[in-house]
Parts: C-alpha cells; structure tokens; sequence
C-alpha cells in the first residue's frame, strides 16, 4: 500500500464518544507513527493531519528502498486487515475504498 488517507466522522455516535471513530483513527494513526519513528522515515514520506481530523499518508513518490518498502507493507497491511474487521462490524458506519 502506497497511499492512504483517513476523513469524515463515523457517525456511530456523538463526537467523543465513538468507538467505530475511535478504532479507524487509532489504527491509522498507528501506522503512521510506526512509519515515522520505529521505521524512522521522517522525512521520506508525506504525511498530513489537519485540524478536521483527515489524515493521509503518501509513499507514492518516496525514495524508499526495497528493506523498507517491505517494512512499511508489513505496517500497512496489518492496519488494512484491522479496518476490514471494523468495516465488517460496522459496515454501515465506515466506507472503505
């Protein structure tokens, strides 16, 4: 996975109390902290967080080798396992694309 981003509310429940909000953000942003600081990449990847809560990750231009493209798969693909469970759960709630 080269790309992903992460928008919008859940809407399972109120803003601070949702679960399904909740599991997709920590899960992402997870990633992207295991990206960052245990692959130490910072600075090899475009990321961005906004204030509306919208994160995204961008690999597709990065200079990565082949040792950490295969890191980062490991990290990528195990969020992309986890939200599959969520959007099982909770299809009505999450989109996934």
């Amino acid at each position: 996975m080269v790309y992903f981003q992460i928008n919008e509310h859940a809407d399972y429940a109120k803003r601070g109390e949702d679960i399904v909000c909740a599991a997709v953000s920590s899960v992402s942003q997870m990633t992207l902290n295991g990206i960052l600081e245990i692959l130490k990449l910072n600075g090899k990847v475009k990321y961005e967080i906004d204030n509306a809560g919208k994160l995204t990750c961008d690999l597709q231009n990065s200079d990565l080798t082949e040792e950490e493209l295969k890191k980062v798969d490991i990290l990528t693909e195990s969020m992309y396992s986890y939200l599959k469970d969520v959007v099982h759960e909770y299809k009505e709630f999450v989109k996934f694309e």
